[in-house]
């Protein structure tokens, strides 16, 4: 399913879509987004979440961090001052729905950017994956929606057959008694952080061997 913002704000909403003295960067501005430039790092103060694994739930004393390690969520890993990752992004989403079919094997995108190398309205684009391992029907080939909260939640009793049974009854699926813990990833565009312009990303950022682009992955 195409997840589509039918009212995004831009920077060009208050900025000029040119608006480099220098003929060189603005030359830049049909494929390279602004924030591509203008966000060289994001958790740039705060740290961010960037793994989320649900799997090592319901254990005790892995780690007294609440930044490495919750019972009632499992294990985490947070980081700061993160450059990011940069994909094709034409403003739109595919969209994982609930009951859509997984490979448990692989790794199951969330919000898949639409965009490429060859579409005229992509651009590069910064993003943040938040990565993790979450619960699936091993049967059935789906993720499941776990019942959390409540008598029989899972942060009250910490078992997964009940919470996953409880879920599925709840979202109307079928759960079939096996469950294991599956890969997804979530792409989040960077929109905040923007630095000020003495900070922004300079041509050797990107054109050089060292360069954070990686040129071919971006085709």
């Amino acid at each position: 399913m195409k997840l589509i913002d039918d009212n995004p704000v831009s920077c060009t909403d208050c900025h000029n879509s040119l608006p480099h003295q220098d003929d060189r960067l603005n030359s830049h501005t049909d494929r390279v987004a602004c924030e591509t430039c203008h966000i060289p790092e994001y958790a740039v103060k705060d740290p961010t979440k960037l793994w989320w694994d649900w799997s090592t739930a319901g254990q005790d004393g892995l780690s007294d961090d609440p930044h490495e390690y919750l019972r009632i969520k499992g294990s985490f890993v947070y980081g700061t001052q993160l450059i990011p990752e940069y994909y094709w992004f034409d403003g739109t989403a595919e969209r994982y729905l609930l009951g859509d079919p997984i490979d448990p094997e692989g790794i199951t995108i969330l919000n898949d950017p639409n965009g490429g190398v060859h579409d005229p309205v992509a651009k590069i684009y910064p993003f943040k994956v938040h990565r993790g391992l979450q619960p699936y029907n091993a049967v059935h080939n789906y993720l499941i929606q776990p019942n959390l909260v409540g008598d029989e939640g899972y942060w009250t009793i910490f078992d997964w057959d009940i919470a996953l049974q409880n879920g599925a009854d709840d979202t109307g699926f079928d759960f079939s008694g096996e469950y294991g813990f599956a890969r997804s990833d979530m792409y989040w565009p960077l929109e905040h952080m923007v630095a000020p312009a003495a900070d922004a990303l300079q041509c050797t950022t990107c054109h050089s061997d060292a360069g954070r682009l990686d040129w071919k992955a971006l085709g």
